[in-house]
């Protein structure tokens, strides 16, 4: 599933040839910082050139405003805190130290709370605090977030998007659809949105519709390996077995390092019911491959190098490594894997029931 994510692009609020010139006592100095922050608005881009727009903005404030000028640093100050934040938010999710990145989050959520409180209608700062809170496991504040974000500024897809993401961690899957379906039909070229919305199907059991999904996904962006690895997993489930390898093939012909294309792909050609669809060498070597990648042990990839061990004719193997799934397994998985066990334990592969 597509992760939430921070996609932006905000206009400067305000534009420094609408503003007239100061004649107060403070015009001087009040109209260089105009013309200052209106240029460094113009190309900022880093977390230090928006830190530069704030300073500005702050010295401003300690002078005698005209209203007009008043707005328009006020303004210019959310505006800069919002996209500030956005850096801050994206140096987290780089970041690889479990520290830096609670730091970053911390101040990224911060500069979003700030510019909401200058400029409480600021739908993009609304709706990037809902990111931060999701990411933060905070789902129900960031289902606030999202709601009064669509509220503000309904055609701005990201927002639709991202809260049809919460619906669907937590099962919703009605309303996952239709957030989906709205983010879609403002932004009809996002492959990502079509990948979700074909998942949340799936699991509504409307599997054309998430097939079609899958399809329109991969005619949007043809070179992800996602579509293709989503749409693999969906003929796979439905019995399309050379449909499915096809798909996975094409996701690890684009990716190579794609475990979760490598994984379904051993599952297939360890247990799919027809013998001329098994390749017992190369799906071992995949079920390997995709276990092997992971930094922790999951109970599915384990469950597939064994069934695949199995196939191999590994059966003491194959009840080590199912052993193991099963004690990190969750239910149901953890019954399936214990009835695998007992083929395993017999000296028999699993195979998958025709359909």
């Amino acid at each position: 599933m597509r992760a939430i994510i921070l996609i932006f692009t905000v206009a400067v609020p305000l534009i420094f040839s609408s503003l007239s010139p100061v004649l107060a006592d403070d015009s001087d100095q009040i109209n260089a910082l105009v013309r200052s922050a209106a240029e460094q608005s113009k190309a900022a881009q880093s977390e230090t050139e928006y830190a530069a727009i704030i300073s500005i903005c702050e010295e401003a404030q300690t002078l005698t405003l005209p209203t007009e000028h008043e707005k328009y640093f006020q303004q210019l100050q959310a505006w800069a805190l919002n996209k500030r934040g956005e850096a801050l938010a994206d140096k987290a999710a780089a970041a690889t130290d479990p520290a830096d990145v609670a730091k970053l989050d911390e101040a990224a959520l911060a500069d979003f709370n700030a510019a909401i409180k200058l400029q409480p209608k600021l739908a993009t700062a609304v709706h990037n605090r809902g990111v931060s809170l999701a990411a933060a496991g905070k789902s129900d504040e960031a289902i606030e977030d999202f709601d009064l974000a669509i509220t503000l500024n309904p055609k701005y897809a990201n927002s639709w998007f991202n809260r049809g993401e919460l619906h669907y961690q937590a099962g919703r899957m009605r309303q996952a659809i239709a957030d989906y379906s709205r983010a879609i039909q403002l932004k009809p070229t996002d492959a990502g949105a079509f990948n979700s919305r074909g998942n949340a199907q799936y699991l509504s059991e409307n599997y054309q519709a998430a097939l079609a999904d899958f399809g329109q996904a991969i005619r949007i962006a043809p070179r992800d390996p996602l579509g293709y690895a989503n749409r693999a997993d969906a003929y796979s489930d439905l019995g399309y077995w050379e449909r499915g390898l096809r798909d996975y093939r094409m996701a690890i012909q684009l990716d190579p390092e794609l475990a979760r294309a490598k994984q379904g792909m051993a599952w297939v050609l360890a247990t799919c019911p027809q013998s001329n669809v098994r390749d017992a060498d190369l799906a071992l070597r995949y079920a390997a491959e995709a276990a092997a990648q992971l930094e922790t042990p999951d109970a599915r990839y384990l469950d597939t190098l064994a069934a695949a061990q199995a196939n191999y004719g590994q059966f003491d193997e194959a009840v080590k490594t199912a052993e193991q799934a099963k004690t990190i397994a969750t239910e149901p998985h953890a019954n399936q894997v214990e009835e695998r066990l007992q083929l395993y334990r017999s000296e028999q592969p699993f195979r998958e029931p025709a359909r």
